[in-house]
């Protein structure tokens, strides 16, 4: 008798745009030949392209934002909702933060960029600065946009090497001008 190979398991660590898409294809490419397993520490999904319109109003936060559980079972990909704390790629085990190990035979990280406001002084999001890198600065800067809207004056918009991405704060700066 021959013995049956063990399906190997590929973790995805990261549940935002690169981390589902590799999941999605993945699956689409192997089909049941491999078990495919995403981590994230959020349950939601949040299409983070679409932050410029949430903060201009022109997109409310739940319309661009999808449980990561069901849209994961929905294509037969586990879906792990807890936070890594530690790789071990020795033993190619990741550790999450309630201490469970998760083995896997392929690992792909896809977490994202780490916004690094505090590399230029004043950057932060704060009084009369708001940022829409993520859903929840976002909104904080469409109330700074209605206030604005009641009192309208100067308004700079800007991005910093290192500490952002300049593609939002462009199309920002064209959705202010048009709306």
């Amino acid at each position: 008798t021959m013995a049956k190979e063990k399906t190997p398991r590929i973790v995805i660590v990261g549940g935002g745009i690169g981390g589902t898409a590799a999941a999605f294809a993945l699956r689409d490419a192997l089909g049941d030949k491999a078990e495919i397993l995403l981590v994230s520490d959020k349950e939601k999904f949040r299409f983070t392209p679409s932050n410029p319109w949430v903060a201009i109003g022109w997109r409310d936060p739940a319309a661009i934002a999808i449980d990561l559980k069901g849209a994961m079972a929905h294509r037969g990909i586990e879906f792990v909702p807890t936070a890594v704390t530690a790789l071990a790629p020795r033993e190619s085990h990741i550790v999450l933060q309630d201490g469970q190990q998760i083995g896997y035979d392929q690992l792909i990280i896809a977490t994202g960029p780490e916004l690094a406001f505090d590399e230029v002084e004043g950057l932060a999001p704060g009084g009369n600065i708001v940022s829409v890198c993520t859903t929840a600065h976002a909104i904080e800067a469409n109330a700074a946009f209605e206030r604005f809207c009641d009192d309208p004056g100067p308004i700079v918009v800007g991005a910093a090497p290192g500490a952002s991405c300049f593609g939002p704060a462009y199309e920002y700066a064209l959705m202010l001008d048009t709306e």
